[in-house]
């Protein structure tokens, strides 16, 4: 199924133990996913929910201004969540190479425009996962 098949969110009412939620994407996709993501995280009614993970499968992720309006409503949704559990935090994973120059967007240029209160609350955490083949090249 990819991103474009989902329409409808997912309902996580009746899930009243969920801890941890991990949406595996492609960096180029994430942009897009606002509305289903919104939708979803708003049915989430666990009192120990408590992280968010957006797990990234590939590269940099790309900047689209235009949909920087509608994360807005998932930052304030993340922060209304970190005021219901005190621990909870938003996770970016995936493997953060550093770019020498600075001039490709990164992780954190797309959460300080799309995800201002989550980076000024402090709910940000990144887990640094090294793609298979970096992980063979070292074993070698």
């Amino acid at each position: 199924m990819t991103l474009r098949t989902i329409a409808i969110p997912l309902d996580l009412k009746r899930n009243v133990v969920l801890e941890r939620f991990e949406l595996g994407i492609s960096s180029t996709d994430i942009s897009l996913i606002h509305g289903w993501l919104y939708g979803t995280l708003r049915t989430i009614t666990s009192p120990t929910f408590n992280e968010f993970v957006i797990s990234l499968s590939d590269g940099w992720v790309p900047l689209h201004p235009e949909n920087t309006a509608h994360w807005g409503a998932i930052d304030v949704l993340f922060e209304s969540l970190a005021r219901r559990n005190s621990d909870f935090k938003v996770v970016f994973k995936r493997e953060f190479p550093p770019f020498p120059y600075g001039t490709l967007p990164t992780v954190p240029s797309f959460i300080a425009n799309y995800l201002p209160l989550v980076l000024s609350k402090g709910l940000l955490k990144f887990e640094n996962v090294p793609r298979v083949e970096s992980r063979k090249l070292d074993s070698l």
